[in-house]
């Protein structure tokens, strides 16, 4: 189950760019500011895992994400072992937890450098005419595994979000902004985990306090996707 909460995007561009999507090869030539504005798809009848482009390991799903970890880390966290009710002793746990399992993975290079694809959820905000498209408000997924939560935190994210969509689809857009209908989109991030610190384990703060685990990805390439009203 997955649940999201969105965040606004500022407004600093000054470039616009292409509609084709080139594949994964060209996204690290692409400027932080290019790689936020791109077409808005629609899926039609295909999956997300169809246009998520050869030899990129999707982590959508959590039998997708739980095998992916199970390669990096072996084996789950003891959460019981690493709560506590004093929270600076839980900090502490978990801080060397952290510190152990950041040198335990220093040697996994193959998996570290593994492409990944993973979601993030986003609502069409205002239309811009300069760009013929709509500015983004976007959020976390948030993934139950057997593992824990999963929050993917993305890094290098650029500033400037925009999706564009097609001249038909954007008269239809436009007439559901107006009505007042949120315009849900489906962000998927491609990129690989940070070297140094791939993942961070610690515990929500959403009252439960359940164990969650936020693999750090540096994004290098974005996609934007129609949810069906």
């Amino acid at each position: 189950m997955r649940t999201s909460k969105f965040y606004p995007i500022g407004l600093l561009l000054v470039l616009a760019c292409g509609w084709s999507f080139q594949g994964f090869s060209t996204a690290y030539s692409q400027t932080s500011t290019s790689k936020g504005i791109q077409p808005l798809l629609e899926l039609g009848e295909q999956s997300i895992h169809s246009i998520i482009p050869a030899g990129i390991q999707p982590l959508i799903f959590p039998q997708e994400i739980e095998p992916f970890l199970q390669k990096l880390e072996g084996t789950p966290p003891d959460w019981m072992q690493l709560r506590h009710t004093d929270i600076t002793e839980q900090s502490e746990r978990l801080f060397q937890f952290n510190r152990e399992r950041d040198t335990a993975r220093a040697d996994k290079h193959a998996i570290l450098q593994q492409p990944i694809a993973f979601l993030w959820a986003g609502i069409l905000r205002q239309y811009l005419p300069d760009y013929q498209g709509f500015s983004i408000a976007l959020g976390p997924e948030l993934t139950k595994t057997s593992w824990g939560i999963i929050r993917f935190k993305p890094v290098d994210l650029p500033d400037y979000l925009v999706a564009i969509p097609t001249p038909d689809l954007r008269t239809h857009l436009l007439g559901r902004q107006k009505a007042h209908e949120p315009i849900e989109i489906v962000i998927v991030c491609i990129g690989t985990l940070i070297a140094d610190e791939s993942l961070i384990y610690g515990f929500s703060h959403d009252g439960h306090h359940d164990g969650m685990i936020l693999p750090v990805v540096s994004v290098q390439k974005m996609m934007y996707i129609l949810k069906p009203a």
